[in-house]
């Protein structure tokens, strides 16, 4: 997940995912119909004037879920993006692993950053930023394309340090709207997500939780 990299710049993500595409197909349709006998005895014809035709059988159609190939647990194993560290200079390509993901069946999911260290470099000066926190976001996918809907809650917070030391701590926001589409193909154990952004991500499947196809 792109948008889930420091503020200044949108990356992370998946690209963790060239691998081969997994789609789900479900949906069932159930049917019920009722009859109503009278009885011997109860009651006579109903008049032609009252007889009423029959009310046409409908079905109900269950929505297909999400993907069963993402959903799941998975760390990230390589990730890259680009990243908007100062506020006078391009934006800088930034390596990192170790975010785990949980996807849910329902539509949700969470993020996981405990001291995961993005690395980059600037003028020759190593660059870092530190990730720390949890994210619970909303997320859909196709058999190709996987969207997070919104963010819904955060405590995550980036730590920007380069050759003077602490730069700043910058806090994640909330965001209802967020609607990053990323590609994705996976296959087994394996995923990869990229965007237009720059971003790059190879994840790997954990024993956490969730189907493994």
């Amino acid at each position: 997940m792109s948008d889930s990299s420091p503020p200044p710049a949108r990356s992370v993500v998946i690209t963790l995912f060239a691998v081969a595409a997994c789609a789900v197909v479900g949906a069932s349709a159930l049917t019920v119909a009722a009859v109503a006998n009278a009885g011997p005895g109860r009651g006579g014809p109903v008049a032609d004037g009252d007889r009423t035709s029959p009310t046409p059988r409908t079905s109900s159609t269950r929505a297909a879920g999400p993907p069963i190939c993402l959903i799941g647990s998975w760390r990230s194993a390589e990730e890259q993006s680009m990243v908007k560290f100062y506020t006078d200079a391009d934006p800088i390509l930034f390596t990192s692993s170790g975010r785990r993901y949980e996807f849910r069946p329902d539509g949700t999911g969470v993020e996981r950053q405990d001291n995961v260290v993005l690395t980059g470099s600037h003028q020759g000066n190593e660059l870092r930023i530190v990730a720390n926190g949890t994210v619970e976001f909303k997320w859909s996918a196709t058999d190709k394309q996987i969207t997070y809907l919104a963010r819904t809650a955060t405590t995550i917070t980036y730590s920007f340090y380069d050759q003077r030391g602490l730069l700043s701590t910058v806090p994640q926001e909330v965001k209802p709207d967020l609607n990053e589409v990323d590609d994705y193909a996976c296959e087994g154990t394996q995923a990869v997500e990229t965007n237009p952004t720059g971003y790059r991500a190879l994840w790997v499947r954990t024993d956490g939780s969730g189907v493994y196809g």
